[in-house]
């Protein structure tokens, strides 16, 4: 009986080792070159549209609030735009579209982006060139500015209370200041301004967490601060806490971290600018005679400088206070 021979299509002769790894290659190129392919015809993932801030991108950017009238304005397919009311939910409704779509808290911009992402999802257009623009406004912007975490314009239908605005906008800050002001007028009258204590309102007091309607504003200030240079432990920019916006040389020393050993605590000086001329008066300060209760502590007020110099030498001191007066001065802020 003759010996049988197996022919491979397209194999080449495996006379040697070179002429194998050829062969191997080719097989594996073949069966690799279609996944390539599909891969790169594969159609691109569905854009991701990130969860908008609360009170929109920036301070002043108009954010969709409840019953706004909204314009939707679609240029490949006129018959879908039309003029659709914001519901109390926070949603719209659109033609074509299974389900209502929730526009409530974006800004214009981004609810843009979220119909074009709606109607491509749902194949029912391409690549839609959608405009929103705001035809009629029934809710009322609220702006929260000073020492917030997100500052901004916030829309509020009705009332709404202090504490929950101050959370839209992320919480106080940790410069914030012991006094909240809520400013209110409208139809151009003079605005009334009203105080809440920030002790009073994270304290739970019901008083002070009051009502805040459309057309408010609430600004919070920043603490005031000193500042501590020379032979301290922490020289800076310190905050000052309490109500009252001011403390004393031993306190602001206690924010610094206590003076350094090579420090002349009997010459220190207490820097404050004057108004209106914005003069620099020099408080001189022995803190060595009010730690021994024979001088009564000093009043240090915001923006004050006090400089501790140190033991070695006039010509380090004086380098030290010419610092000391360029920031009072407001030519360098130290922690700025």
């Amino acid at each position: 009986m003759g010996k049988l021979n197996y022919v491979v299509l397209g194999r080449p002769s495996l006379g040697g080792a070179s002429s194998r790894k050829r062969w191997i290659r080719t097989i594996l190129l073949g069966l690799l070159l279609p996944c390539l392919v599909s891969a790169q015809q594969a159609p691109p993932p569905a854009p991701v549209i990130s969860p908008p801030r609360a009170g929109g991108d920036s301070v002043g950017e108009y954010v969709i609030g409840p019953q706004d009238l909204l314009s939707i304005s679609i240029l490949e397919s006129s018959e879908l735009s039309r003029e659709v009311r914001v519901a109390g939910d926070g949603t719209i409704g659109l033609p074509l579209l299974a389900e209502r779509v929730h526009v409530l808290g974006l800004t214009l911009s981004q609810a843009e982006a979220l119909l074009k992402q709606k109607y491509q999802e749902g194949g029912i257009l391409n690549d839609p060139n959608i405009t929103v623009s705001l035809k009629e406004l029934q809710s009322k912007p609220v702006t929260v500015s000073g020492s917030v975490k997100n500052p901004g314009v916030f829309q509020v239908s009705g009332q709404m209370h202090l504490l929950r605005i101050l959370s839209l906008a992320g919480g106080l800050s940790d410069d914030a200041g012991g006094t909240i002001q809520v400013m209110r007028g409208d139809d151009g009258a003079k605005p009334v301004i009203e105080l809440v204590r920030v002790e009073d309102l994270l304290s739970g007091k019901p008083e002070a967490n009051e009502m805040v309607h459309g057309g408010d504003t609430i600004n919070i200030p920043s603490a005031g601060a000193v500042y501590v240079i020379g032979a301290v432990n922490l020289p800076g920019r310190h905050l000052l806490r309490g109500d009252l916006q001011e403390s004393t040389v031993l306190n602001v020393l206690a924010l610094a971290q206590d003076m350094k050993r090579f420090a002349k605590p009997d010459k220190a000086v207490l820097l404050r600018k004057t108004a209106p001329k914005g003069e620099v008066q020099q408080i001189p300060v022995d803190i060595s005679k009010i730690l021994k209760h024979q001088m009564a502590d000093v009043v240090v007020k915001p923006n004050d400088v006090l400089f501790v110099p140190e033991s070695s030498g006039k010509r380090a001191i004086s380098r030290g206070f010419e610092a000391a007066m360029q920031i009072a001065t407001g030519v360098v802020l130290l922690g700025r």
